[in-house]
């Protein structure tokens, strides 16, 4: 499939806000000095040596998992430094390591307004925090300038990563992440990939039987997933019912379940078009839940 990267935002969006697992993080650390744009003057020498000393307890709550008071600490250095982009982006990291997404969501776009040249870790950020407050549309549309981005191969932030993280929500079962394919990677074109649990079995019949049969099935390391592809197979069936549609590109979907390396499953077939995000989100939580 590729590699994907988590989202990140100065030392924590690869593990701290998001809870990541087996997510390689992407340098941005806030101490990263980032070429400001638009009117916002760089700090002069005396004030970053300052103002990085005052950031310093907050970097080390941050550090230690201490969300909620390095927001405070960073929030007060914020007062004197109210248009700096380190504190910002500390705050904001803070903010949603903190779960204070209406907070870190307006951090992150004081940000962007002033320096809007930012990495993109920062950008999926927000995505992050869109479908945490079920703002569907802004996720919507974001999502969508992120994989414009992509196919353009103008955008050389988005160089080299072929998947991005952009959710992670509870199943009842265990957490679920989500990465998206903006090209669409593999075989069957994958857009969207729920990542389960490791130890989370949907159908644990089908998984021992296939492991019975084939030793090459017995994969411990295995993380089991629903993946929301759009396979060439069925794309002329799609074209003869949707001619408009394919012919402006559009391709049909379906959500299979991957429960081990050889346990493949059809959860749900969309013929009609790309169905939404929080469609798709919503029928992994009945797979997982089991209902129909």
């Amino acid at each position: 499939m590729g590699r994907f990267k988590a989202v990140g935002v100065g030392l924590l969006l690869c593990g701290l806000a998001m809870g990541a697992r087996r997510v390689p993080a992407q340098d941005v650390s806030p101490d990263r000095e980032q070429e400001p744009t638009g009117d916002v003057e760089r700090l002069p020498p005396q004030d970053v040596a300052k103002r990085n000393a005052l950031l310093q307890p907050g970097i080390a709550l941050l550090n230690h998992g201490s969300d909620e008071a390095a927001l405070t600490a960073f929030l007060s250095v914020l007062t004197t430094y109210p248009n700096d982009l380190t504190t910002l982006r500390y705050s904001a990291a803070a903010a949603m390591g903190a779960h204070e997404n209406e907070k870190a969501l307006d951090l992150f776009q004081r940000a962007l307004a002033q320096f809007p040249k930012q990495p993109w870790p920062m950008r999926t950020a927000i995505i992050v925090l869109e479908a945490r407050m079920n703002r569907w549309d802004d996720f919507d549309h974001d999502v969508k300038v992120l994989r414009q981005a992509k196919k353009s191969g103008m955008d050389h932030g988005l160089d080299g990563n072929t998947g991005f993280v952009i959710d992670e929500f509870e199943s009842g079962r265990g957490r679920v992440q989500t990465v998206i394919y903006p090209l669409q990677s593999s075989r069957y074109h994958t857009l969207y990939r729920f990542l389960l649990p490791a130890w989370l079995e949907i159908d644990p019949v089908a998984i021992a039987s296939a492991a019975k049969k084939d030793k090459r099935c017995q994969n411990p390391d295995f993380q089991p997933y629903f993946d929301a592809e759009s396979d060439d197979i069925d794309q002329a069936a799609f074209a003869k019912a949707h001619p408009d549609k394919a012919a402006k590109g559009e391709r049909s979907y379906s959500l299979d379940s991957y429960q081990s390396p050889c346990v493949q499953a059809l959860v749900k077939f969309y013929p009609d078009g790309e169905p939404t995000y929080e469609a798709l989100r919503a029928d992994v939580l009945k797979a997982i839940k089991g209902k129909p």
